[in-house]
């Protein structure tokens, strides 16, 4: 697929770019972690005399080396995410295995789609049920984290398609990119699928001007240096407010 609008900024594929430290200290963590419990669920086990509250203890850790096993399957998928002009390519590095595409033309009008979205509320989430591509803010406090939504076609059925732009791999998890590969995601739509309707909120999520589709760094460090200061500022009110109630 080829066919780029000439009155938009040229399109260049973009690949996914991990962040090692982050990627490799995330993964190692959670091995250790499993480990550890599996270590401290065999000597219990194998090493010490089995009386009633060492077997209660033992069932006790087989939830949390269950939990952990189907976690660990479930981020052993796709390290790395690429953009072209056939669509988003998610790949896994380790194996070279490109676990799923989704092509421009799997896109679909949110017309289309019959389901619900359960991260979506009726009253104050209305407006992005205009739209076919949008994002938003799930989850609450330190859990929330931003999600694109799309519609794609899958076997004959539209489903919604929910994308964070990070890996689904404990070793490939956090990418350095994620700006990069947002802007090829809307750059592309708007080249191979200008029927889609795009939210203005996912260019302002994301700091991309919808016009030029320039990537605006400086204004994102500013918000950044801004919600770094205020929460700053709201640390160290508590503290001194700890101290006069206390001392």
């Amino acid at each position: 697929m080829n066919n780029q609008k000439r009155d938009l900024p040229p399109f260049s594929p973009v690949t996914s770019s991990p962040s090692k430290i982050l990627n490799y200290g995330f993964g190692l963590l959670l091995l250790i972690s499993f480990l550890l419990v599996l270590g401290a669920f065999f000597v219990l086990l194998f090493f010490l005399p089995l009386e009633q509250n060492l077997i209660f203890i033992c069932f006790l850790l087989t939830l949390p080396i269950t939990l952990q096993i189907v976690y660990l399957k479930k981020t052993m998928k796709y390290t790395t995410t690429v953009i072209d002009n056939q669509g988003i390519h998610y790949v896994n590095k380790f194996n070279d295995k490109v676990e799923k595409i989704i092509t421009w033309d799997s896109f679909e009008k949110i017309d289309e789609f019959k389901g619900t979205i359960k991260e979506i509320s009726a009253s104050s989430d209305s407006d992005l049920l205009n739209y076919d591509v949008f994002a938003k803010m799930v989850g609450s406090g330190k859990y929330s984290h931003e999600t694109f939504f799309w519609f794609v076609s899958i076997n004959g059925n539209v489903e919604v398609h929910k994308e964070l732009f990070s890996g689904n791999h404990i070793f490939s998890m956090f990418y350095t990119n994620r700006l990069e590969l947002v802007r090829g995601l809307l750059l592309g739509l708007s080249h191979f699928r200008p029927d889609i309707k795009i939210h203005p909120k996912a260019y302002n999520m994301y700091y991309i001007n919808p016009g030029s589709f320039v990537i605006e760094y400086e204004k994102r460090k500013e918000d950044i240096n801004s919600a770094l200061f205020i929460g700053s500022l709201v640390v160290v009110i508590t503290v001194f407010i700890l101290l006069f109630v206390f001392f």
